[in-house]
């Protein structure tokens, strides 16, 4: 895999809230008022979007963890 570019993590977190806000809010309606593709949708992004800013994340050489 190549070189990333790290300039748009922020971006990409702000998305990423955005993401899990509206997904809070689907889920906070009754069963019945959800609508399950978007709800399947917005998931799908979140996951991708959770991995992509994981892996852009600078990392600890010794640890691992988050500089």
């Amino acid at each position: 895999m190549g070189k990333k570019i790290t300039a748009f993590v922020g971006v990409f977190e702000q998305r990423l809230d955005t993401l899990r806000r509206d997904l809070k809010k689907e889920l906070g309606k009754a069963k019945s008022d959800r609508q399950k593709e978007r709800l399947k949708s917005l998931l799908k992004e979140a996951k991708e979007l959770r991995d992509l800013v994981r892996d852009l994340k600078p990392k600890c050489p010794h640890c691992g963890g988050e500089l």
